[in-house]
């Protein structure tokens, strides 16, 4: 994840038990430095519009209220955005994605075999609600330009996974069936179009 320049990271210690993990932020030069921490495994970042970054703790399965959505500001100080309560129990975030308008979407994992698995949308406030549910291990979001959300299915109930295409309304289509097992997602952003010259008048005769 970038933002003005620097590279951001999560970084897993696969030594801690909890799977607590570092969040290391990487300047254009490549000038490593520690910008939080978290403490169980995280996997998706995104940014807000005021450059706020949001990690989602998938949590431990038998640690209660290990799940969360952290908030970071610019300096590196640390809030829960939203808990435990709101992905129910044995559920954790994984991916993360905001739309336009400042709407956090978040994938969910479930740590049972019947878990459900679902995309959350939540308002700027923390109030959340489901998007998208019946969906098998949804792993990595993405929005395009026009508002459109992508979403990578893992599929791993019902192999091969599917990247699914949501309207702003919760629609579904298929972008790309029969995937094998994809994971995050992102869009490469267009160059910007140079303005072109304007010419000068000629002056008068």
């Amino acid at each position: 994840m970038i933002a003005q320049g620097s590279l951001f990271v999560i970084a897993i210690d696969n030594t801690d038990l909890n799977l607590a993990s570092t969040i290391y932020k990487f300047t254009p030069g490549g000038v490593q430095s520690t910008f939080g921490t978290l403490p169980f495994q995280s996997f998706g970042l995104a940014f807000d519009s005021v450059g706020d970054l949001f990690a989602a703790c998938a949590g431990i399965p038998d640690v209660a209220n290990s799940a969360a959505i952290y908030k970071f500001t610019p300096d590196g100080t640390r809030s829960v955005f939203v808990g435990q309560i709101a992905f129910g129990d044995f559920n954790g975030p994984i991916g993360l994605a905001f739309d336009r308008f400042g709407n956090l979407f978040a994938s969910t994992e479930t740590a049972t075999p019947t878990g459900i698995h679902t995309i959350l949308k939540f308002a700027p406030n923390g109030v959340g609600s489901p998007f998208a549910t019946d969906l098998d291990w949804p792993v990595g979001l993405a929005f395009d330009r026009s508002g459109i959300l992508f979403a990578a299915e893992r599929g791993l109930v019902a192999p091969p996974g599917t990247i699914y295409k949501f309207r702003p309304d919760g629609s579904r289509t298929d972008f790309a069936p029969e995937v094998d097992d994809p994971r995050f997602l992102t869009f490469q952003l267009l160059p910007t179009p140079r303005p072109r010259p304007t010419p000068h008048p000629r002056p008068s005769q």
